[in-house]
């Protein structure tokens, strides 16, 4: 019964805005169509007939001036020859650029039409422009013939430097230049006067569109009201769907398109002890780096979407919720708006933490264990070609660590391997990880060195660690060294396998000298190891 109402006002809303839009249009179409035509024309005269050909007419001023500089440079009897001739081609070629920049403008100017008919003024004035370009052709043949006249003079024996004017020159290229400046006043007298005659055309056209708007402006006012009406029509119909959320045992959160949170249901309070606040974004609540409202939001555009997010109560504890997003769909291809509708799975993500200690961190010691070892060298391995670093992995094995489990007992033993545990944690931070394999045997996996001194470095600290005294079983002290065997990747094996294989027999060798020490593997080590199998 709800859903009748509600299309029930949505169709008299689109039929209301619907007759409010033909209004517009009826009204508004003929002037603004004829505005935008006007506007149109005036901006294509005033770019492409007017700033662009003083643009060319500038531009053919600056490449005279420059073919004057090159006349007055071929002429000093301090150049060579070859420089000269350099000059005298880039006088041609000056001159050349500015007659094709002056001819461009000519055409355009001849194409120019005014926008509105009976622009006398401006029709005058550019007439007087087109005369003024067609007086650029005459002193410009001549100050050419000039030019070319008085560089072939100057390679000619018997030249004779009293017979150059610098004066003269300077008095055919102000020849030349004159039309050019005249052009230019009268293109910006031209932009100046179709811009005022535009305004005047135009004045007339907006006071009938303004009594027309004043009209629609009525119509709309009466519009309103009844809009106004069936809005509080839709106000009523919102407090009930709304009274339905807030009954609900879900958490419901409404947001607009930017995360800003519009409605949250009161049932947050009894889990969060708050309530998210009205306007405030909602990345605020969640601490999930990798779930951004932007990511979010970016990924359920077509499609709900189920997230496990945490969000701070109000004592601090963070609480972890199965929440799906959904998009609300506006009158556009996007959301209007996003709905998160969650329920609190804290007991069963404590479980799963639980049997994820469980399967990969020893018991005993709490550092990772040998399948989380495995998982660890298997990622490292994996990478991508760009990515892959050099591995060191170090198997290490407690040199007498079963006296003093037949000693101090097993209790002892237990302790001990605990505060080993930590201090090698300690020791191998920010350079890899440490494992637990088995018994007194653990493996440090290395892959943030940058040079072979930087590991040998590493592995002293190892043996240093190992090499002391611990108390242990309240007062009880036990001297232990390490035997260390290194292997790498990919040099000495590019499975787990081979390198496990790799660092053991070196770990063995390090045993029979006697312990406290690390070797790296060889082939040696692989024959010395075979030989004694055999």
């Amino acid at each position: 019964m709800a859903g009748f109402p509600e299309f029930k006002n949505t169709r008299r809303l689109i039929l209301l805005f619907a007759a409010i839009s033909v209004l517009l249009v009826g009204i508004s179409v003929v002037s603004l169509l004829y505005l935008n035509h006007t506007m149109n024309k005036l901006s294509d005269s005033l770019y492409n007939d007017v700033y662009q050909n003083s643009e060319l007419i500038l531009n053919a001023d600056r490449d005279l001036y420059q073919a004057a500089l090159a006349l007055h440079t071929a002429m000093n009897g301090n150049i060579t020859g070859e420089q000269r001739s350099l000059l005298s081609r880039n006088f041609e070629e000056n001159n050349a650029q500015a007659q094709q920049r002056l001819s461009r403008a000519g055409d355009n100017i001849n194409s120019v039409k005014n926008p509105f008919r009976g622009m006398k003024q401006s029709e005058q004035l550019l007439g007087e422009l087109k005369n003024a370009l067609y007086g650029f052709d005459g002193p410009f043949e001549t100050w050419k013939d000039t030019g070319r006249e008085l560089i072939v003079q100057r390679v000619q024996n018997g030249w004779n430097p009293e017979s150059f004017s610098a004066l003269q020159i300077n008095v055919l290229l102000e020849h030349v230049r004159e039309p050019l400046d005249q052009s230019e006043q009268l293109i910006d007298s031209y932009a100046r006067q179709v811009t005022q005659e535009f305004r005047d055309q135009k004045s007339s056209l907006f006071a009938v569109y303004s009594l027309f708007l004043f009209l629609l402006v009525l119509v709309i006012i009466y519009l309103c009201r009844k809009l106004i009406g069936l809005q509080n029509e839709m106000l009523e119909e919102k407090s009930l769907y709304q009274l339905i959320g807030e009954s609900m045992s879900d958490f419901i959160i409404l947001t607009d398109p930017n995360g800003l949170i519009m409605y949250a249901s009161p049932s947050h309070s009894s889990l969060l002890g708050y309530t998210p606040g009205k306007g405030t974004p909602l990345s605020n609540y969640i601490r999930e780096a990798e779930i951004t409202w932007a990511k979010l939001k970016s990924v359920v555009q077509a499609t709900p979407r189920i997230s496990e997010l945490r969000m701070r109560s109000a004592d601090g504890h963070w609480v972890w919720l199965e929440t799906k997003v959904s998009p609300i769909k506006g009158g556009s291809a996007f959301p209007a708006q996003f709905m998160l509708v969650s329920r609190e799975i804290t007991q069963r993500k404590q479980y799963e933490e639980r049997l994820h200690k469980l399967a990969f961190y020893d018991h005993l010691t709490a550092i990772p264990n040998r399948a989380h070892f495995k998982m660890y060298m298997e990622n490292l391995i994996s990478q991508p070609e760009e990515r892959k670093q050099d591995i060191a992995l170090a198997l290490l094995d407690c040199d007498r660590f079963k006296q003093l489990n037949d000693t101090l007992g097993h209790l002892a033993g237990d302790e001990f391997l605990q505060l080993l545990s930590r201090e090698l944690q300690q020791t191998v931070k920010g350079y890899g990880q440490a494992f637990r394999i088995g018994g007194d045997e653990f493996a440090v996996v290395l892959h943030r060195f940058s040079s072979p001194e930087m590991l040998d470095e590493m592995l002293d600290r190892l043996l240093q660690l190992f090499n002391k005294t611990w108390s242990i079983n309240q007062g009880s002290s036990f001297h232990t060294s390490a035997s260390i065997g290194v292997a790498l990747y990919p040099q000495h094996g590019i499975s787990i396998n081979e390198l496990l294989r790799a660092a053991d027999l070196a770990m063995y060798r390090s045993k029979n000298h006697g312990g406290n020490e690390a070797n790296l593997y060889s082939k040696l080590v692989d024959e010395e190891y075979t030989d004694q199998s055999k």
